[in-house]
Formats: C-alpha cells, sequence, structure tokens
C-alpha cells in the first residue's frame, strides 16, 4: 500500500498555497462584481460613469437635431430651386423613439494544473495529476429611453446644437458620426423621385436605424513552477484570463405621432416595430457575447 508522504507539508503545502492565492486574485477581478460602464482607469467612480451616459445621451440628441435639420432644410432649398414643392412635410407630424443599451459583460476564468511525484519505491513510480477550473462572470445591461417631435429636433435659424467628440468620453457613440441623417434623407428623396408614394397612415410608414458598437478586451496570463517533486502548469496553458465584453446600442425609430395620445407617442405600429427591433437586437448581442466565451 502506497502512501503519499508528506502531502500535508513541504511542496505539496507550497502548491496548495499557489492555488489559493491564483483563486483569489481570479475572483477578485472580473467576473465577481457588478462591473463599471466605464473602462479603467476612468471606472474608478460613478460620476465618471454618469459622465459618459450625459456625453452619449447630448450626443444622441445633437445627431438627431441637425439630421432632422439637415434633411428638411436640403428638401427646402431644392423645391425653391427647382420651383417644386416640399417632400418632408410629413415630418411635421412624426417623432422618434430612442432606445439607448449599454451592456458590459466582465468575466474571469482560472485553470491551473499541476503533477506530483513522490519519493519512488522500488521500481515504481507512481504521479498524481490533477486540475483545477473555476470560472466567474458578471453581465449590467442598462437602458435608457427617450422621445423627441421632430419639430422639437428641428433647429430654427440661429439655433445650434454642438457636442463635444471627445474619444475620452468612453464611447464610440460620442466619438462617430451616427448616419442618421442619411436615412431621413434617403427617404425623402424616394419621394421626390415618384420612386413611393409619400407617407400616410399605415404599415409602410415606420424608419429605424439602429447603431452598436462592441469592443471585447482579453488578457492571459500563462505561468509555470517547477519544483522538486511537483509541477504546477506544465503544460504551459492560460494559468489566468480575464474578459471584458461592452456593447453600446443605438436604436432610432421614426413614425407617425399616436393623436390619440395627444402626439406624445408614435403609432401603435410604430411603436411595436421599435419593440421588436430592441428584442431582436437583445438577442443577437447575447448571442455574439455567448459565441465569445
Amino acid at each position: 500500500m502506497f502512501k503519499l508522504v508528506g502531502f500535508f507539508g513541504g511542496e505539496m503545502l507550497i502548491l496548495r498555497l499557489l492555488l489559493l492565492t491564483m483563486l483569489a486574485v481570479s475572483l477578485a477581478s472580473c467576473g465577481t462584481f457588478v462591473p463599471s460602464l466605464r473602462d479603467w482607469p476612468n471606472n474608478l467612480t460613478d460620476a465618471q460613469s454618469e459622465e459618459m451616459v450625459q456625453a452619449i445621451v447630448r450626443a444622441v440628441r445633437c445627431e438627431l437635431r441637425n439630421a432632422v435639420t439637415t434633411a428638411v432644410n436640403d428638401d427646402l432649398a431644392s423645391a425653391k430651386v427647382n420651383g417644386d414643392k416640399p417632400y418632408s412635410d410629413f415630418l411635421d407630424n412624426w417623432g422618434a423613439e430612442v432606445a439607448l443599451t449599454l451592456t458590459i459583460v466582465e468575466k474571469s476564468t482560472v485553470g491551473p494544473n499541476g503533477d506530483w511525484t513522490p519519493p519512488a519505491r522500488g521500481s515504481s513510480v507512481f504521479t498524481l495529476g490533477g486540475s483545477v477550473s473555476l470560472s466567474s462572470q458578471a453581465t449590467r445591461i442598462e437602458k435608457m429611453n427617450f422621445f423627441y417631435t421632430m419639430r422639437e429636433l428641428y433647429l430654427r435659424p440661429g439655433q445650434t446644437c454642438d457636442f463635444d467628440r471627445d474619444p475620452t468620453k468612453g464611447s464610440l457613440l460620442v466619438t462617430s458620426d451616427l448616419k442618421i441623417a442619411s436615412l431621413l434623407s434617403s427617404r425623402i428623396t424616394s419621394v421626390a423621385l415618384g420612386q413611393t408614394p409619400a407617407p400616410a397612415p399605415g404599415r409602410q410608414n415606420v424608419l429605424s436605424h439602429e447603431v452598436a458598437f462592441q469592443i471585447v478586451s482579453t488578457g492571459n496570463l500563462n505561468l509555470g513552477w517547477t519544483l522538486a517533486r511537483a509541477n504546477i502548469n506544465p503544460n504551459g496553458g492560460p494559468l489566468f484570463s480575464a474578459s471584458r465584453d461592452r456593447t453600446h446600442d443605438l436604436l432610432v425609430t421614426f413614425g407617425p405621432l399616436d393623436k390619440a395620445q395627444l402626439g406624445q407617442s408614435l403609432i401603435a405600429i410604430a411603436e411595436q416595430s421599435h419593440f421588436t427591433s430592441q428584442i431582436t437586437s437583445g438577442v443577437s448581442n447575447g448571442l455574439n457575447s455567448a459565441l465569445r466565451q
């Protein structure tokens, strides 16, 4: 009968301490706390996260205002030059439903393995091998919804809506051109060219625009120890890994105002389209995050 001599002392004690230390370090990093909305080093306070959210909201609002104003003014200028009627009149009774979704997923995994060879007895050599795998994941999803009428968004002469495209604000929704104006202009142009009828109450009166930025960062730590009778992580695989997956998703749905609601919401078909798009986007983002695990 073979005895594991010194299992609780010497090298095995060192091995156990190392394993416990690595587990503690991994759990203290990613996946066991509610993730911050912002990345390091601007993730230490709630005020920094609030600063990013407000920067996104202001950027989106200004993008909408500038897009609506550009699309309408270009149409009015074209009508004046060509002696034609404006084709953007339908926007007077339209609105915009906006959904902002911030999703952050943090995960850490520790998977050490090792083997231990006790003193040989006779001609036989005994080796004890084992591995440990432990992972933790934390997900944070924050959603914000806004509603604007086109008349509220349109900038009158002398009005401006500017914002700082500062990359330190922490979101590509702030620094990027969201291409909202092209959607509105395309719809107006299609009417002007006679390719589509002017919008009237009906199923076709919904315009949807979605922009999503996903950034995934990962890090691995590969370490190994060779002792007299024990090897820790001898295979050279990742001993510790951590990842942070953040998605900033913007969904804008344009449609006619609901007169029954005094113009404070879109008509039912537009609201339903907006809701369906949110569900589809959530499922898609969830699948993409799962595939990266």
